[in-house]
């Protein structure tokens, strides 16, 4: 089975409610099939949303969240939107912690501290200004500040949660390829013992079998040459 398949049995046997948690477990493809459009690249067919249809949304925008809307006003040119495309994921995530629950919520939570401890590790590793590449996020929030509070130590030093991948990091940075399946293997593994305190047969454990068919259907696509790339989409907001 495909996930499109998986996504049309959804589609044709959720109730509407628990349709909707499964297209917000899709929101973050569509926002980098946001960028992809204006990149004029391939879109993720895993989407909620068509090419065409992801133009006309854009276009119209009637029914895009708020700080989308606020994000393409802000931002009128596509170099505009593609220099603080960060910016949108980081409203994504704090819209996502003020209306998310259950599953969906531990899941944003941990998709975004993720990303935060690799921008960190790649950050050090690089050499980069730790302060500019999380200019978009609030810096009072304590996870934030943790962070910058680190920004002139020669090392980062992660949460005590996220030591295993830290781990994991230093010990694959070498080879991208061998990076990014390790990423896609921890972020299956945490994404299963989320699924243990959810109801047999609800929408959550519902919802965590989607999320982890999406790592699997990843997984299969990877080649070499894209190695690197996945990298970058799986380490920051860019």
């Amino acid at each position: 089975m495909t996930f499109k398949e998986l996504k049309d049995l959804f589609i044709l046997n959720l109730t509407p409610p628990d349709l909707k948690k499964f297209q917000a477990l899709l929101r973050p493809i569509d926002l980098y099939n946001i960028r992809a459009l204006w990149l004029e690249q391939p879109l993720d067919e895993n989407g909620n949303l068509s090419a065409l249809e992801l133009e006309d949304a854009l276009l119209v925008q009637e029914s895009l969240p708020s700080y989308l809307t606020e994000f393409l006003d802000r931002y009128e040119t596509t170099h505009e939107r593609l220099r603080a495309f960060p910016s949108l994921f980081a409203s994504f995530f704090r819209e996502s912690a003020d209306f998310l629950e259950g599953f969906l919520s531990r899941y944003y939570r941990f998709e975004r501290e993720r990303m935060l401890v690799l921008t960190a590790l790649r950050a050090k590793a690089a050499r980069r200004d730790i302060v500019k590449e999380l200019q978009f996020e609030d810096p009072n929030d304590p996870f934030i500040a943790n962070i910058l509070a680190q920004k002139d130590a020669p090392d980062f030093i992660p949460p005590k949660e996220y030591e295993d991948l830290k781990i994991l990091f230093v010990e694959k940075a070498h080879d991208p390829e061998k990076l990014n399946r390790a990423i896609l293997e921890y972020r299956l593994k945490k994404i299963e013992e989320m699924e243990e305190i959810d109801a047999p047969f609800s929408i959550d454990q519902v919802l965590g079998y989607a999320a982890r068919f999406l790592i699997v259907d990843s997984w299969f696509k990877l080649d070499r040459n894209r190695g690197r790339l996945e990298v970058e989409k799986l380490c920051a907001y860019e």
